[in-house]
């Protein structure tokens, strides 16, 4: 096989490699938890509102509590109908393409009506009190409805089993043909849309059950979690990676976050708000990257060692390859020249395959951050710079700076251009130093078999800088800044194992 076509082959096994491997890590979400999300994302066509509104279109719910259909206007000011969230305006659209039938806005406003007694059953049974709609405040309410809410959908570890209860209670009521009620094949399709949707969301580890996480929906809007534990961790799946990997960076994380947010010191709403402006999680990236960095190093500290003297010992490799110059098309030639190497090797006890215990370390611990990034709550919650941590680089910049609010577009501008920046440095400041080492040597004439593989190691270099770079367009941006923070960490240490390697070559 020609060498172009394995590079091309081994390009393709690894970026095929990354994309299995991103999907290995284990989604925490409960349930409960999907349905708290669903209802996030769409929460229904009506607002309830405490005293009976004045000019408006309304339905008495209970007590002082009233149900009020949004409505959509023209520009004139004419009402167009009700006002749908954006996920259940692109499950209709969706509907409508399959040709399946869609609800009129009349059941909608029914669902919404059985829902909100649904609300009322769960607020009391979860709390033991009796909720008097005559006397509630309308922040009462919303804190409520907030809380609540996820009954829409979420019953019996069923993430949607109240929504076809729902449905089945208003064909009881209304009969199949009534416009309050919605087709099975509608009610199907609207779970499965919508399932799709929650799914994608992973981020719900957390080991602080007291706080609210996430920018759910149109409204941002921020959801109460569980809290996870190692042991949920090891039973999740049988996957090793989360229990090894997974749970203890997303520890970390909150960890980290919660002291730079005040920790025990401080109250539910002050560290809610220090969550908000995004600075406690950037710090605990930054800690948790250092770590991490700092764990990989000295476990392949080692090899990375023998790594920097198979690079000391090029010009000696070179002068063997000098030897050997058709080592490319002839078999014997190959053969003496791998045989040479392996002695330069051995007398000065280098292991050429070290390297591949880098990588076999390095894998999993890279698969293993990439989930706790993605799955840790903490991270999806607030915003730095009006840029959402858990949001990607390329969905942000889609949008164009006029429709990201806070400045949040420019930021990730910033943050993928100097992640870029520091991977590429951090690529090429090894291959500086040794150049710089090399000049020093005297000049041998060109082999091609060495400037083959030299071009090769130049590709696939380049191919590793353009991987990470649209990995950082696509995964999450807090991906982004553990990158940019890694890149950074990962020029120290190459700067530190040539002191160290320069300072036992001067002792020797």
């Amino acid at each position: 096989m020609k060498r172009k076509n394995k590079l091309l082959l081994g390009i393709v096994g690894l970026a095929s490699a990354a994309l299995f491997a991103s999907g290995c890590t284990a989604n925490f979400s409960t349930n409960e938890e999907k349905g708290r999300i669903a209802f996030a994302l769409d929460s229904g066509v009506s607002k309830y509102v405490v005293g009976e509104p004045s000019g408006e279109e309304s339905f008495h719910l209970s007590g002082n509590v009233y149900q009020v259909p949004s409505k959509t206007k023209d520009s004139d000011g004419n009402v167009t109908g009700y006002k749908y969230s954006k996920q259940l305006e692109s499950i209709i659209s969706s509907a409508k393409s399959s040709a399946i039938a869609i609800p009129t806005d009349d059941y909608f406003v029914e669902f919404d009506k059985v829902v909100f007694g649904k609300i009322v059953d769960k607020y009391q049974v979860s709390t033991g009190k009796e909720l008097n709609l005559t006397t509630i405040t309308q922040e009462e309410l919303n804190n409520v409805v907030a809380d609540y809410g996820y009954v829409k959908f979420y019953r019996d570890n069923d993430t949607f089993a109240n929504y076809r209860a729902i449905n089945t209670e208003l064909r009881d009521k209304y009969g199949l043909v009534s416009s309050k009620v919605a087709s099975l094949d509608f009610e199907n399709f609207y779970i499965s849309s919508i399932n799709s949707v929650v799914d994608g969301y992973r981020s719900t580890i957390t080991v602080y059950s007291q706080y609210k996480y996430g920018n759910y929906g149109e409204e941002n809007t921020a959801i109460t979690l569980e809290k996870v534990t190692w042991k949920d961790a090891w039973g999740k799946g049988g996957h090793l990676i989360e229990g090894l990997i997974v749970y203890p960076v997303a520890w970390m994380i909150d960890g980290f976050a919660h002291a730079f947010a005040g920790g025990k010191n401080a109250s539910v709403e002050q560290v809610q708000a220090a969550y908000a402006t995004g600075g406690p999680q950037i710090l605990s990236i930054l800690v948790v990257t250092v770590i991490v960095r700092l764990f990989l190093f000295l476990c392949t500290f080692k090899s990375v060692l023998a790594q920097r003297k198979m690079t000391e010992l090029q010009p000696e490799l070179a002068k063997i390859q000098q030897k050997y110059p058709n080592a490319n098309t002839n078999q014997a030639q190959k053969q003496r020249l791998a045989e040479e190497q392996m002695r330069l090797y051995k007398k000065h006890k280098v292991n050429p395959l070290s390297q591949l215990l880098v990588l076999i370390i390095q894998f999993p611990i890279f698969i293993g951050v990439w989930g706790a990034m993605t799955g840790s709550a903490v991270l999806s919650t607030g915003n730095f710079l009006g840029l959402h941590l858990s949001a990607s680089i390329w969905e942000t910049l889609k949008q164009g700076p006029k429709n990201v609010a806070n400045g949040g577009w420019w930021t990730a501008l910033v943050l993928i251009l100097l992640m870029s920046a520091a991977q590429f440095f951090a690529m090429k400041v090894p291959q500086w130093i040794q150049k710089a080492k090399a000049n020093k040597v005297s000049k041998l004439n060109k082999n091609p078999a060495q400037q083959q593989q030299n071009r090769t190691a130049n590709i696939v270099s380049y191919v590793m800088l353009a991987m990470i770079i649209v990995m950082g367009f696509t995964l999450p941006a807090a991906m982004g800044v553990y990158w940019f923070i890694g890149a950074i960490v990962s020029m120290i240490q190459t700067l530190f194992t040539t002191v160290i390697f320069a300072g036992n070559k001067k002792k020797k």
